[in-house]
């Protein structure tokens, strides 16, 4: 049923009985609204704990809160003396979201999300546990009767506050809450479709953002009274549903990605609205705007289905070039742009990737490494390989399912998507675009996954998930130095210009490295070994393309594991020897039985010496 609209006309404000609420016309573009008591009385909110951010919030506290006894909220900075992620995130303070100031989650949530069984066996189980240990990360939590009543752009009035002050909380319904992998990493559920994430996304019961009005304070007991209902129609949950709902594909239901499946009228109705929030909502609607006209545009694939020849001497076609999105709430978040300029360092202009915003990278690096990675380049072949694999492998179950799919929102963090295997990818390879762009790229080497891939992706850490599973075979793409400043563009293709170490294919540079061949413990923990010859060792730690950071720092840390393993053996052979020595000196007659003892005793403090005056370093 949709709750109907409070905006009251002049007749009935008139016989109203209540004191006419105001609200701030700077702040809102709705009218001046009157709402009688018998109607606030059906519609409100009575607050049952109020939350602070804790000192030692880390991955291990992940959303920690404590609770407070009141709180005083002001505009954009919300709940006075705690900071929270819209203020101490450098990114999400950019874009001044006032109108996530306040996350409030509702009593019946947590009662309808324990309802769900053995999947969310770690969330409370009862009132108490909920308010004891919020899971959301909400500020306040109320019990609001039916919060189905609750809708996009509602304002709400506190009442019973703190009689001393002078002003009265007024605070607006700007979004769901659309939340990220870290609600599972909270509450111990597992990633994709059986997680909390998943469900609370698509129904609306991860809590809601307000926006502050008018500061004041709040404790618990208080009430919140609509005042102010502009949009009726959208509640929380129909909001939820129509973007996240996979109203519009099914399968953007399973990775919990946007998707629209109504008119095209009503997306721009959304649009239009001015409470609804950036982050996660207006921008995501965008995105859905502009995928739909991508999706018409023709993917310039290397060998053409009309044309099922590629000229000899092109090995490469761009289908897709990439820049840092503005969606704070995913990872690694990608969004086309018709062409770019590459730059030696920089990379791609005008977008700042991690070799150049880490502080701690770059603190590290020297120039020559962080143009090493200074493009991540990933190829359609190996998004066709892992679809391929998704399709029987229930941990991939949130992993895109076309082609189409992974050129709209790449998986990886790319800049750029090839037609172009990465088992023809050798190290050192020079390559060259061949349409009047000086633009040249040097690959230096495969990607080494982090995490961030599972949390992408929402494939479970360790050897089950993506990281691993891309890690051995260089499925997660390869790094390249930009040896010469072009542009490069969708439909742009590359010639290869130089192979210096045809022999070490990037596949098998990964292979050799992560692929577990001198310890099959290490490739499930996703650390390095080395189960070849010394020499190929050292004739990767000679490589003058290969980069430092992750493989060549890699390789020495295996190479003196490798030393020390062989000084090792070299004392067990000497004290084994030994052994068997005086043994056998042990059965001759008393004087040449002590004189043979001492010779021994003295090559064996000799051949010590000689080992320790070459140390293994």
């Amino acid at each position: 049923m949709v709750p109907k609209p409070f905006l009251l006309d002049e007749a009935e404000a008139a016989v109203a009985t209540t004191t006419t609420t105001t609200i701030d016309s700077s702040s809102s573009s709705s009218t001046v609204v009157d709402v009688a008591d018998s109607e606030k009385e059906s519609i409100k909110q009575t607050v049952l704990g109020l939350f602070g951010r804790t000192s030692n919030e880390s991955s291990k506290a992940c959303m920690a809160r404590k609770k407070i006894k009141d709180g005083y909220f002001i505009p954009y900075q919300g709940l006075v003396g705690h900071d929270f992620w819209h203020i101490y995130d450098e990114d999400a303070a950019e874009w001044e979201m006032g109108d996530r100031a306040v996350l409030l989650q509702s009593i019946q949530n947590y009662r309808k999300i324990s309802q769900n069984g053995a999947n969310f066996k770690n969330l409370p189980s009862n009132d108490s546990e909920a308010l004891s240990d919020p899971r959301f990360g909400e500020q306040i939590i109320v019990d609001c009767g039916d919060d189905n009543d609750i809708c996009l752009g509602d304002v709400y009035s506190c009442v019973g506050g703190d009689d001393t002050s002078s002003s009265v909380l007024k605070l607006r319904v700007t979004a769901p809450r659309k939340s990220g992998r870290e609600l599972d990493i909270k509450n111990r559920t597992a990633p994709g479709r059986k997680g909390v994430y998943h469900l609370a996304t698509s129904t609306a019961m991860a809590g809601w953002f307000c926006q502050v009005l008018s500061e004041g304070s709040l404790t618990e007991g208080s009430e919140l009274v609509l005042v102010e209902r502009p949009h009726p129609k959208w509640t929380l949950q129909e909001l939820a549903k129509s973007i996240y709902g996979g109203e519009g594909d099914a399968t953007a239901l399973v990775r919990c990605k946007p998707s629209w499946g109504r008119s095209e009228e009503e997306l721009k109705e959304l649009l239009a609205i001015p409470y609804l929030s950036e982050c996660g909502w207006k921008e995501k609607l965008r995105t859905i705007q502009r995928h739909k006209e991508e999706r018409k545009q023709p993917i310039p694939y290397l060998v053409s289905k009309e044309n099922n020849e590629a000229s000899s001497s092109v090995v490469a076609s761009v289908l897709g070039v990439y820049g840092r999105a503005d969606a704070l709430d995913e990872f690694m978040a990608r969004s086309q742009v018709p062409s770019g300029i590459f730059a030696p360092i920089q990379g791609l202009k005008d977008y700042a990737f991690y070799h150049i915003y880490d502080e701690d990278f770059l603190l590290k690096q020297k120039l020559q490494e962080r143009n090493r990675r200074a493009v991540l380049m990933q190829s359609i072949q190996n998004y066709r390989h892992i679809i391929e694999e998704a399709k029987t492998n229930p941990h991939f179950e949130c992993f895109p399912r076309t082609e189409m799919d992974v050129l709209l929102d790449p998986c990886f963090g790319e800049q750029l998507i090839l037609d172009y295997p990465s088992s023809d990818v050798c190290l050192g390879d020079l390559i060259a675009a061949t349409d009047g762009s000086t633009a040249r790229f040097r690959v230096t080497s495969p990607r080494k996954p982090c995490n961030e891939i599972d949390n992408r992706n929402e494939t479970v850490y360790g050897p089950k998930g993506l990281r691993i599973y891309t890690l051995s075979t260089a499925l997660a793409g390869w790094f390249c130095s930009v040896e010469m400043e072009g542009e490069v563009k969708k439909g742009t293709t590359f010639e290869l210009v130089e192979r210096p170490y045809p022999q070490w294919p990037v596949t098998e540079v990964a292979k050799a490295v992560y692929g577990g061949e001198g310890d099959p413990k290490a490739a499930a923990r996703g650390a390095a070994s080395w189960g070849r010859s010394t020499e190929r060792l050292q004739e990767l730690l000679t490589n003058p393309y290969l980069a430092d950071y992750e493989w060549k720092d890699e390789l020495r840390k295996v190479l003196k594991k490798e030393e020390r393993k062989e000084a090792k053996r070299r004392q067990h052979r000497m004290l084994s020897n030994w052994r068997s020595t005086t043994n056998y000196f042990g059965n001759m007659p008393g004087a040449l039985n002590n004189v043979s003892a001492i010779v021994v005793l003295l090559a064996v403090i000799a051949s010590f010496k000689m080992m320790f005056w070459f140390p293994d370093e």
